[in-house]
């Protein structure tokens, strides 16, 4: 357990540091609960220090029972992990009128929580307040679907109607549509926004069904100028839902109202989803969000390190970008990690906290240049001999342009390094290709969905 450091002034230093590590262990909490359960059950929840325990004050005896029961164990691992240390947690209900709780069973866990600033509220489903387009971090991986989200929000149902943003798990799908509500209520305060996951709107159907309710549940999404829908790989195989939601995409974008859907894959390659759905969201814009690169996890992590007014060493952040995962996701709880276990401690995020944090988490990543060289050469045809050689025809100059952008982003191997293993080289000849490729991707969709190819491939050996 932590135990409180009485200081000069009478404050509890242990019990700051215990409600600091709860606001700290948020990000962590949403990633390992998922953003419906997080907003539903974590974000109404208040905290506070009483008497040396930890107090979870929520709304109602059913919302305790439920946070209990569900949530509780999760809570309790989450911190002890980030703490280094078992903490005493008491989950209880505000109490209407004196103000006093009533507690529930005791349970061993965690921190308190940070009051949330107030979000723009949509009218269906809820926006959460820090995913917005000025703290979302752009890059190669993401321009094409960062812009076209921002023309979107500027003319809902003008542009882009539907938009199908699509890429792997934690790569910034959710905090690009809830930018869009943000900024479509921020020019339009009136605007009747739905932003919600697939499994929201099925179990919301599925209660209308049950209720006799279809005319209500129709009028109700029917009637808002942005449907915004996360996750739709999950209305798969459901035809009754599927059924439902053609109906209400058809009434929607005939009504000029704009829609937008995520996946963690493109329409095509979404079993179980009917044709007449699959055409009608390839009839809009797609936009691929991909891994960030070495340049952007970098960027990423000073954004966030930042936002905490917390500065990273060079040697830090190398640490984070080499074992802390592709993903913004995997990346946020690393340094969430670190800046709990520096708190708990009371120092910096030095190397040896920033080590601790990513532990069993780290990522070693095993990918060579040579490897690169092996896969490229295989698909242009051309000899490994050919890619390390200084000719300059376009079937050799090409592939060694790729090769040496994969070798950066993938292998994450110095430009000094690559220049060295592709025939000795000037490190600047190798940052030329690698910036000439991203530019291409950015501006090609086949160079972009081959350079995909190459990127799954390559860390799936």
């Amino acid at each position: 357990m932590l135990e409180p450091v009485e200081t000069a002034n009478g404050s509890h230093e242990g019990w700051a540091r215990m409600e600091a590590l709860w606001s700290t262990a948020l990000p962590a909490l949403r990633q390992h609960m998922g953003e419906r359960n997080f907003a539903a059950w974590i974000e109404p929840i208040t905290c506070r220090m009483v008497d040396g325990e930890l107090r979870l004050e929520v709304p109602s005896r059913f919302f305790q029972s439920w946070v209990t029961r569900h949530f509780l164990p999760t809570i309790h691992d989450t911190l002890s992990s980030l703490a280094g240390a078992p903490c005493t947690v008491r989950v209880v209900v505000a109490a209407e009128g004196n103000g006093v709780p009533r507690p529930a069973p005791d349970a061993p866990a965690p921190e308190p929580t940070v009051p949330a600033r107030p979000a723009r509220v949509a009218n269906i489903g809820r926006l959460i307040p820090s995913y917005t387009f000025e703290s979302f971090v752009v890059g190669p991986s993401n321009d094409v679907a960062f812009r076209t989200a921002q023309a979107v929000s500027e003319a809902p149902g003008v542009r882009y109607n539907p938009m199908f943003l699509h890429g792997g798990v934690g790569l910034g799908k959710t905090h690009l549509i809830n930018a869009i509500g943000h900024e479509i209520l921020r020019r339009r305060a009136r605007a009747r926004v739905a932003v919600l996951s697939s499994e929201s709107f099925m179990n919301t159907l599925i209660a209308a069904l049950r209720k006799d309710q279809m005319n209500a549940f129709r009028e109700k999404f029917r009637q808002v100028d942005a449907l915004i829908l996360d996750d739709v790989q999950f209305l798969a195989g459901k035809e009754r839902t599927q059924e439902e939601f053609f109906h209400t995409f058809n009434a929607l974008h005939e009504a000029q109202k704009q829609i937008v859907l995520t996946s963690d894959k493109a329409p095509a390659d979404i079993r179980g989803l009917e044709q007449r759905l699959r055409s009608r969201f390839e009839g809009g814009l797609m936009a691929e969000i991909h891994p960030p690169t070495r340049e952007m996890r970098a960027a990423i992590l000073r954004a966030k390190s930042r936002a905490q007014q917390v500065e990273l060493s060079d040697q830090v952040l190398e640490l984070f970008v080499q074992r802390g995962g592709n993903s913004v996701r995997e990346l946020e709880g690393a340094l969430n990690r670190a800046l709990a276990l520096a708190l708990v401690r009371g120092t910096g995020v030095t190397t040896e906290v920033a080590l601790a944090a990513l532990g069993p988490y780290a990522r070693v990543r095993s990918v060579s240049v040579e490897t690169v060289q092996e896969m490229v050469s295989d698909r242009f045809g051309v000899t490994i001999a050919d890619l390390v050689s200084h000719r300059r025809e376009r079937e050799v100059s090409y592939p060694r342009q790729i090769a040496m952008y994969l070798s950066r982003t993938v292998a994450e191997a110095s430009f000094p390094t690559i220049a060295e293993k592709f025939g000795g080289r000037d490190h600047t000849t190798v940052m030329y290709a690698v910036k000439t490729i991203e530019t291409r991707r950015a501006r090609d969709l086949g160079v972009d969905q081959l350079l995909s190819g190459f990127e799954g491939a390559l860390r799936d050996r």
